[in-house]
């Protein structure tokens, strides 16, 4: 469908599209292989996290993302995909997929999704 499509139907819409997050780990480890950051910028920022926070020192630097944010992974991940330190894991990988996975993108093969909280019809009934 073409892009007029969805514009026309967004324009019915009059409020925000809620999503919750719905399913289970796959444990396909893509969400230890690449976090997102959605405050860290660059290098000096990341070690000055490191050592206010010495259990983040798990992690490492990958790159940058599009939106100029750093791109990490976790050095705890195994071959099989499975944490290797699993019992010690930090509350932001237990917390996964966590409130702000609701509005930005999961991991295409990941056991969870996002859901609209009501359907399309819902909107337009008013």
């Amino acid at each position: 469908m073409s892009n007029k499509y969805y514009d026309y139907k967004a324009k019915k819409v009059i409020e925000p599209v809620n999503y919750k997050i719905i399913g289970s780990c796959k444990q396909c480890g893509q969400c230890c292989k690449k976090i997102f950051s959605t405050n860290l910028y660059n290098k000096s920022e990341f070690d000055l996290m490191q050592k206010d926070y010495p259990e983040y020192e798990r992690f490492e630097i990958l790159g940058i993302s599009e939106q100029k944010k750093l791109v990490f992974r976790c050095k705890m991940l195994g071959g099989d995909n499975k944490c290797s330190d699993y019992e010690n894991r930090l509350d932001l990988c237990k917390k996964y997929p966590f409130e702000k996975s609701k509005k930005g993108r999961l991991f295409k093969n990941c056991g969870f999704k996002k859901k609209p909280v009501k359907e399309f019809s819902e909107y337009l009934k008013g």
